[in-house]
């Protein structure tokens, strides 16, 4: 289990129209992988991460993402950097997106720093996806039953999503 912090509750209405520091991440896929976009909220004094808009699905246009996506135009999306025409073709219906900064151990960085918060808190409902993939995230093991020390590249598109849009922090 690489995620300790990890709450699964409802989020409401009420709670969702206090946030104000908001955040936006999107982890390209289509076919085998899910796109996987999260909204959450960021309490930088608690240190607390809120999770409760999720889109995703599979063979997901852009267009077609771009039409579920577009309530939530008031918030920059940071996407994955991998995808620069998928990118360029969202700014061109309008949407407000960039690329993510990756480099040598960012994805590590990006992991370490959402195990060192206090919660990371999903409202399973609003966010089914990301709820599965951050409690059921973990270590892949060897054919010895060793641990192995880094952190696998499946099964964690909503946590790409949410490192991308959390990575100014």
């Amino acid at each position: 289990e690489v995620f300790t912090n990890v709450a699964i509750e409802p989020i409401s209405d009420e709670q969702i129209e206090t946030f104000d520091n908001l955040r936006q991440g999107l982890d390209f896929g289509y076919a085998a992988d899910p796109l996987a976009w999260e909204r959450f909220h960021y309490d930088a004094t608690r240190r607390r991460i809120y999770l409760f808009r999720e889109i995703q699905g599979l063979n997901l246009f852009n267009r077609e993402f771009w039409e579920r996506v577009k309530p939530y135009n008031d918030v920059l999306t940071i996407a994955d950097s991998a995808e620069p025409k998928s990118i360029d073709e969202l700014r061109s219906y309008g949407m407000r997106i960039r690329g993510a900064r990756k480099g040598p151990g960012s994805v590590e960085y990006g992991i370490k720093w959402l195990q060192s918060l206090e919660a990371i808190i999903i409202d399973p409902l609003r966010c089914p996806l990301a709820a599965k993939e951050f409690v059921n995230y973990a270590l892949e093991v060897g054919p010895n039953g060793e641990i192995k020390s880094r952190f696998p590249d499946k099964d964690n598109h909503s946590i790409d999503a949410v490192r991308y849009g959390a990575e100014d922090d």
